[in-house]
């Protein structure tokens, strides 16, 4: 993916019922909102779109609602023209990976402000420049874009997500242990060049997560640091204008999946968390076995059968896996790994 020039997100702000501040937020950062074209899907705007479209309502602004229903050019192509047609001053978008993906690469095709409002925590790209799209062949593409103007994390409504989901964004956090090792390694074999303060932002959001004492997803003081994490994550490819800084080896096997296997059921953060034992194993990674702990705190799945896939079948995802972006130096490139020392690799953390 080449590098392309993109702007930091201007604000964060996390913390309970942070919805409600939006108009005053608006005001704040002098952003003209006379008219917002505000996305989502039919759930997020029960979980909160509907009361940001009544908090506009008594500004006496115009709010425009629409439905996004798939992350994949149709639903962009569509969103684009609604933004011509209806000229709004700001995009919202409220919900999940979908909608926001959609709401950003649309609002960037047409030079509008977009501000990112998750109603869960499964991934970076609440704060990222990237925007996944499915294309005509339902393949997903990673398209670079305008990073979000803001970011609101209302704690009050991502505690509403299923577990599941904030497991997963954990296992998309903690996975850049991973990618920063690679791209480190990549410079080192001097394949790359790198920005050590986008790697060191991508990394610290990790290893924050990691010191963390609590196992109850839902705890605040959790959802604050994984929250924390992504927004860094993200911040980290808006410097350099790529995912470098939170996609590696791990990554590459969870494409590899989705490409050896797809249809799938798991979710991403799920399948490079998991990926990124093996390849974190492979590394010998110095921050392995705290990632293994944690998984076992929070109950992280950690095994090949959790992706639905037997030892035979990952061993094949790992050895295709290098195909995928590769003008991107890993470790799967730097070592020679063999079916036998694939398996070794797996007994040693646990997934088989």
């Amino acid at each position: 993916m080449p590098h392309t020039k993109t702007t930091l997100p201007h604000f964060f702000i996390i913390g309970d019922n942070k919805i409600i501040e939006l108009p005053h937020i608006m005001e704040f950062y002098r952003l003209k909102h006379d008219r917002v074209l505000l996305l989502g899907d039919r759930t997020t705007f029960v979980c909160g779109g509907d009361r940001i479209a009544r908090y506009f309502k008594q500004q006496r602004k115009k709010t425009i609602k629409r439905i996004v229903t798939n992350s994949d050019e149709k639903n962009v192509d569509r969103i684009v023209k609604v933004i011509t047609q209806t000229k709004p001053d700001i995009v919202v978008g409220i919900g999940g990976g979908k909608v926001l993906d959609v709401a950003k690469l649309a609002a960037g095709k047409k030079r509008k402000k977009f501000i990112s409002i998750p109603t869960t925590l499964s991934n970076d790209g609440i704060a990222s420049p990237v925007a996944v799209i499915k294309n005509k062949q339902r393949i997903p593409i990673s398209h670079i874009t305008q990073a979000p103007f803001g970011v609101i994390v209302d704690l009050h409504i991502v505690r509403k997500a299923p577990i599941r989901h904030i497991r997963a964004g954990v296992g998309d956090l903690i996975s850049n242990l991973s990618a920063v090792f690679d791209a480190r390694l990549a410079y080192k074999k001097r394949r790359e060049t790198v920005n050590e303060t986008a790697l060191a932002l991508a990394e610290s959001g990790a290893l924050g997560l990691l010191h963390t004492k609590q196992k109850h997803m839902k705890n605040k003081n959790l959802l604050t640091r994984l929250a924390q994490g992504l927004i860094k994550s993200g911040c980290a490819m808006c410097i350099i204008g790529s995912s470098r800084p939170a996609s590696g080896s791990e990554h590459k096997i969870s494409h590899s999946l989705d490409h050896l296997f797809s249809p799938r059921k798991t979710l991403h953060g799920e399948q490079v968390g998991i990926a990124a034992l093996f390849t974190m194993a492979l590394q010998k990674n110095e921050h392995l076995d705290r990632v293994i702990n944690l998984y076992h705190k929070i109950r992280f799945p950690h095994t090949v059968r959790y992706l639905s896939i037997t030892e035979k079948q990952f061993i094949e995802v790992v050895r295709r896996a290098h195909k995928f972006r590769p003008h991107r130096y890993t470790i799967l490139e730097d070592k020679e790994i063999t079916p036998d020392a694939i398996r070794q690799t797996m007994h040693t953390v646990g997934l088989i």
